[in-house]
C-alpha cells in the first residue's frame, strides 16, 4: 500500500494478487505521487497535484484473484474533489485464465477549480466461475460542482469485465454545459426582419 499526503493533496493505492494450484503467477504494481505548492509541470498554475495507479494480475492457477483500490483527493479554495475506487476480479475451476484489476486517478487544484478524474476496471476469464466487482465513489464540495460518469460491462459465459470512468469538478465559478457554451460562444444571430 502506498499513501502520500502533500499539503491539501492525498493519494493512496493498494494492489493484491492471489493464485493457487497449477503453476500460479502473480504481479502487482502501485505508483503514487503528490505535490503541493509548486506545480510539477513548469508553467502551469497548479496549487496541488495528486496521481495514483495500481495494477494487479493473477494467472495460471485453479483459483485466481486480483484486487486494487485507490483514493485521491485535492482540496484547494474551491471545496475539494475526491474519488474512492476499488475493483476485484476472480475466477476458479479448470482452465482458469487471468484475473486482472487496475485503477488510475488524478487530482488537480488550481486557484479556481478542484478536479479529480480516473478509471477503475476488473476482468476475469476462463473459469467455471468468473466474477468481477467494481465501485467508484466520488464527490465535490464548493458552490459549483459537477460529476460525469461512464460505465462499461461485458459478461459472457466464463468471462466478465467491468469499467467505470468518472470525473468530478468543484469550481469557484459557475460551470457551463458544453451545449450552453456553444450557444453563448457564437456570434449573435438576429433576424433581418427586426
Amino acid at each position: 500500500m502506498d499513501r502520500i499526503t502533500a499539503g491539501l493533496a492525498t493519494a493512496k493505492s493498494e494492489a493484491t494478487a492471489l493464485a493457487t494450484g497449477g503453476a500460479p503467477r502473480t504481479a502487482v504494481s502501485t505508483i503514487t505521487q503528490t505535490n503541493s505548492g509548486n506545480s510539477p509541470i513548469p508553467g502551469t498554475p497548479f496549487r496541488s497535484y495528486a496521481a495514483t495507479r495500481a495494477t494487479a494480475l493473477a494467472s495460471n492457477g485453479q483459483r485466481v484473484r486480483a484486487g486494487v483500490s485507490a483514493q485521491i483527493s485535492v482540496d484547494g479554495a474551491n471545496g475539494g474533489a475526491w474519488i474512492d475506487a476499488a475493483a476485484v476480479g476472480a475466477a476458479a475451476g479448470n482452465g482458469t485464465g487471468p484475473a486482472q484489476a487496475s485503477t488510475q486517478a488524478y487530482g488537480i487544484s488550481t486557484s479556481r477549480t478542484d478536479l479529480a478524474f480516473g478509471s477503475v476496471s476488473a476482468s476475469a476469464c476462463c473459469g467455471s466461475t468468473a466474477t468481477v466487482q467494481v465501485k467508484a465513489d466520488s464527490g465535490a464540495g464548493g458552490p459549483y460542482s459537477q460529476e460525469i460518469r461512464s460505465t462499461a460491462t461485458s459478461d459472457v459465459q466464463g468471462q466478465a469485465q467491468r469499467r467505470v470512468d468518472t470525473a468530478v469538478v468543484s469550481s469557484a465559478l459557475p460551470i457551463l454545459d458544453p451545449a450552453q457554451l456553444s450557444v453563448t460562444g457564437g456570434p449573435a444571430r438576429i433576424s433581418p426582419k427586426y
